[in-house]
């Protein structure tokens, strides 16, 4: 009787009005979606470099000095063969002994790709150096690259994976449009991977002049449009940064100004950049033989990867 009369006075004075303070109803309160992850968060003591800057605005500084005239960009290039040869250019094949491939020495491997290895620059580019270390020795970028390809192959040979270097010779400077063609003229039965292995120059007074102290770490480029160039990165800079330590600089693309060897190749293709060459002290762990090997090692990891589950 008692609960009776109190909903019933409750009731009068929702319809009277006599200032009774009812009882609030429970209500069980509604789902919420699953709040968003948080942005990643900047480092506010390191400055910007000329690649820090968003990749889709247009305005990062290219790593490579262009050619004259380059090629315009396919959109559907991983999915269309390259252009048929001309008479003066004739497709590069691999013979029945492995040619420019050497000849896998564990049949048991099937490969999947092949492995279009490009050490970047040579030795007439100009600038691709370090400011003088304390012992007067510099890091030439071409030969860094070269010596980290040389740990590359030297493991591939041994599992019998598949590639071809694109510009054994060192006696060249970028050399852009011919390494590019002799990717796309590689004949061969299965797809092509394109890999173009630098490190990286952060913004400084001249070539005699460290970048900043806090420029530094590893990044790893795609053609914006690729998909299949996107994954294959990220792939490599995982492993690169497991196996270095070094920051992450995550992967990076451009939608103008994109470099040559990434727009121009018929082929899915990325560039790497293992650390800064003119950070005054990154540049004394990429001149350290075990580094050299560790960055070797993730790009043989990254490969392993990708041959065995495919993309």
């Amino acid at each position: 009787m008692k609960e009776f009369l109190e909903k019933l006075t409750d009731l009068l004075a929702s319809i009277f009005g006599d200032g009774r303070r009812r009882r609030p109803i429970p209500q069980r309160p509604p789902e919420l979606p699953p709040a968003p992850p948080p942005p990643p968060i900047a480092d506010p003591d390191e400055p910007q470099d000329s690649s820090d800057v968003d990749p889709d605005d247009g305005v990062v500084i290219s790593h490579e000095s262009e050619p004259t005239d380059t090629d315009e960009e396919n959109p559907e290039f991983e999915d269309n063969p390259a252009p048929p040869p001309t008479d003066d250019e004739p497709p590069i094949e691999l013979d029945d002994n492995g040619g420019s491939v050497p000849t896998p020495p564990h049949p048991e491997h099937i490969a999947r790709y092949v492995w279009c290895l490009d050490p970047g620059h040579g030795s007439k580019t100009a600038g691709k150096r370090s400011p003088k270390l304390a012992d007067g020795e510099r890091l030439m970028e071409y030969k860094f690259n070269r010596d980290i390809l040389g740990r590359i192959t030297n493991q591939l040979d041994l599992l019998g994976i598949r590639y071809y270097v694109t510009v054994p010779e060192t006696d060249v400077g970028n050399f852009l449009q011919e390494r590019v063609n002799r990717a796309n003229r590689l004949s061969v039965n299965i797809p092509k991977i394109f890999v173009s292995i630098h490190c990286n120059a952060g913004p400084a007074r001249s070539i005699n002049d460290w970048t900043d102290d806090n420029v530094r770490g590893i990044e790893t480029w795609h053609f914006h449009r690729s998909t299949k160039g996107k994954k294959i990165a990220g792939i490599f800079q995982r492993h690169l940064i497991e196996q270095t330590g070094f920051r992450n600089r995550h992967l990076r693309s451009k939608v103008t100004g994109q470099f040559y060897v990434l727009r121009a190749t018929r082929m899915p293709a990325i560039l790497t950049e293992s650390g800064f060459f003119n950070n005054r002290f990154e540049v004394i762990e990429l001149m350290k033989d075990s580094v050299r090997q560790k960055i070797a090692d993730a790009h043989v990891l990254a490969i392993q990867e990708i041959e065995r589950n495919g993309l």
